[in-house]
């Protein structure tokens, strides 16, 4: 399994253990589908920066970042880039 993926199957369970949210598939319209509003967004962050020590700079926060897991998994690993 490839980085991507393994961040991909970790945020699918953060969804699903923190957030009582089950993602059907990694491409799967978040905000779309109504599965991420604010306040989940907001869960979700403070939980990342928990479990992975990946910090996400609300100020830069692109919506489009957290629109699929996919997206979440492909930003995070931007983040963690940029810091090492």
């Amino acid at each position: 399994m490839d980085q991507k993926a393994e961040i991909a199957t970790k945020i699918t369970e953060m969804f699903r253990e923190h957030l009582n949210i089950n993602v059907p598939a990694h491409d799967t319209d978040l905000i779309g589908m109504g599965l991420l509003d604010s306040l989940a967004l907001v869960d979700l962050i403070l939980k990342i920066e928990e479990e992975m020590g990946i910090a996400v700079n609300m100020e830069e926060l692109e919506i489009e970042d957290f629109r699929t897991v996919d997206t979440i998994a492909t930003y995070l690993m931007t983040l963690k880039s940029a810091a090492a």
